[in-house]
């Protein structure tokens, strides 16, 4: 009780109307003061400009009706200036769950003297939400590593965007703008990286889109970093180019289940998007064998491969056109033995293009 005596009567936290005005005064004469200072209360509209703010301190910091009442009409005015100019308002809503969170024992850093600015207080919040909404979102995100001081993990929904996004600008977690991550979560691997002791985030993303190569990190106000200047430790970089180069990698839209994306799908409707939209196109039949032969053949082996296509024959073979062509436009079987007889036997490759390719990516020959 004794250091909120002190609070209170510190000169620095009080203010006298009375001593404030009178310097308007000649002299500081009091008559000129409380003539001033009447003036002032007459203000035209001033009870519906007191109505009003009482309303927005009560809806958007819910400050008790009550409370307010028992202020001054002046004083209030200039109490909601002073807020309103000197604070952002989500700032006062964040220092306001930091106080209730720091009473439920859920703020790891309970000693508030060791707080200095906003930004702490809304990562310390951040973290908070995060350990209370785990097991809502859990089935939203996707956990690549979770220890005392690194969270990585992959968000699947718009919503776990947001949470673990929250005190970030980065534009898949923009409220009301869920294009942006619907964008690069069907398109790629969209990573976030939460560090818990020191309160900062980053984000990467490998895009799965050929025709639109990318691999970038972004620190927490939206720049683009290199990965070395993330303060990642090397382990973590490693893992996350293990996550996002792995052949088989899918974007983070693929990892949702079918029952949350119908739930995220609906609760988003409002917003009229256009989900198909946002896929990687598809390549047409033959430029996708074209690329998987092109894959198995590699470079330097063969030339002006010619490839047969013939949707009713899903087993049909491709051979090497310079050993087997006999016109420009008929590709031929060779006949028996003709690899080991013509020596062509390390030069030409023999494929089925419906078959499964093994680990290293290489297909049957």
């Amino acid at each position: 009780m004794s250091r909120a005596r002190d609070l209170r009567n510190s000169p620095e936290n009080n203010l006298n109307l009375f001593d404030l005005f009178s310097m308007f005064s000649i002299d500081g004469k009091t008559k000129y003061t409380e003539m001033l200072l009447r003036l002032m209360k007459s203000t035209p509209n001033i009870d519906q400009h007191v109505k009003e703010i009482k309303t927005h301190l009560t809806n958007e910091l819910n400050i008790k009706k009550s409370d307010l009442d028992l202020i001054p009409d002046i004083q209030l005015i200039l109490f909601f200036k002073m807020v309103d100019n000197l604070f952002n308002l989500s700032d006062l809503k964040s220092f306001q769950k930091f106080c209730e969170y720091n009473e439920r024992g859920l703020i790891k850093e309970n000693d508030v003297s060791k707080y200095s600015d906003f930004e702490q207080i809304i990562n310390a919040v951040s973290n908070a939400d995060l350990v209370l909404e785990a097991k809502s979102l859990e089935k939203q995100v996707n956990i690549l590593f979770d220890n005392d001081e690194w969270l990585i993990l992959r968000p699947l929904t718009y919503e776990s965007s947001k949470k673990y996004g929250a005190n970030t600008k980065w534009c898949t977690k923009l409220e009301d703008t869920p294009d942006y991550f619907m964008k690069y979560t069907h398109r790629g691997v969209l990573i976030y990286c939460i560090n818990k002791k020191e309160n900062f985030k980053v984000a990467s993303f490998y895009s799965l889109d050929k025709r639109e190569p990318e691999f970038s990190f972004w620190d927490q106000k939206d720049n683009r970093i290199d990965s070395l200047e993330s303060g990642l430790p090397s382990e973590l970089r490693d893992l996350i180019a293990k996550v996002s180069l792995d052949p088989h990698a899918k974007p983070n839209r693929l990892l949702l289940s079918m029952d949350e994306k119908t739930k995220e799908e609906k609760s988003l409707s409002r917003y009229r998007l256009d989900f198909n939209a946002y896929q990687i196109p598809q390549t047409s039949t033959t430029e996708s064998r074209i690329s998987r032969i092109s894959q198995a053949l590699g470079d330097g082996d063969v030339y002006n491969t010619n490839i047969l296509f013939n949707d009713d024959q899903p087993s049909l073979q491709t051979y090497s056109d310079n050993l087997f062509r006999v016109n420009d436009d008929t590709p031929q079987t060779p006949p028996p033995n003709y690899w080991e007889t013509e020596g062509f036997l390390t030069q030409s490759r023999l494929i089925d293009i419906n078959s499964t390719p093994n680990d290293d990516g290489a297909y049957n020959i």
